[in-house]
């Protein structure tokens, strides 16, 4: 384990987590915040942490990120901060919180028009003042990409939230992290898997963190079961 900036760096698997408090982790952020440069938060969970060991692609994203963050219950354990499942969700509230008060700019990206237009309201009617401009993350091809950075560039974001695929998130990063004109990028893996998934008979809460929490379920058994395996490999191995 290694010491750095007053936290623990904690390997996990294919990557190496900041063992930080959610207070920790929102003043960590604050700071990038008011940085002149680009900065990547990323929330992660046990599918990317062992896809991080076998995909070149994968660890190169990580690899880039000011600041790993856990993003299930399975990497909170891990490292040793339990918060029930609840790290991602508080860290985003609270940070959400802070663009609000401090109107500054947000832009999400989701995959169509109808979804950006849902989490604007959603986003909105939880954190009042909050303006959401919501990009459209169709076409991954270069060209498609390249206007897709001019987009988000045009509205001048503090903060861009991706409720996309990972793999999604991983293109973009990757070819355009020196081009993208923001502050910071907030990237999970597990908000995507579970934010537009409806529940029959179950209308949506006007509030997006109730929103989310309800849909950020502990994880498929099968992965859990297989990142508890090779954890606790590595770290035998570690003794």
């Amino acid at each position: 384990m290694e010491i750095q900036n007053n936290h623990e760096l904690i390997p996990v698997l294919g990557i190496t987590v900041d063992a930080v408090s959610v207070s920790r982790a929102v003043e960590i952020s604050k700071t990038y915040l008011d940085n002149d440069y680009f900065n990547f938060v990323l929330l992660a969970g046990a599918q990317l942490a062992m896809k991080s060991q076998e995909s070149k692609e994968t660890k190169r994203f990580t690899d880039i990120a000011n600041l790993i963050l856990p993003g299930d219950h399975n990497v909170e354990e891990a490292i040793d901060k339990t918060c029930e499942g609840r790290f991602q969700e508080e860290y985003l509230d609270r940070m959400l919180m802070l663009i609000a008060e401090e109107e500054r700019g947000l832009c999400v990206l989701c995959d169509t028009q109808e979804q950006c237009d849902r989490v604007a309201v959603h986003l909105e009617a939880d954190y009042p003042g909050l303006k959401v401009n919501g990009v459209i993350f169709e076409d991954t091809g270069e060209e498609g990409m390249e206007a897709l950075v001019n987009t988000i560039n045009g509205y001048f974001p503090d903060l861009i939230l991706p409720l996309v695929s990972i793999e999604k998130q991983e293109k973009l990063l990757l070819a355009h992290k020196e081009t993208l004109s923001t502050k910071l990028c907030i990237s999970s893996e597990t908000i995507y898997q579970y934010i537009f998934q409806e529940e029959k008979g179950e209308k949506d809460s006007p509030v997006l963190v109730k929103w989310l929490m309800k849909r950020l379920r502990l994880g498929k058994e099968a992965v859990e079961s297989e990142f508890r395996q090779k954890l606790k490999e590595e770290r035998g191995q570690e003794k």
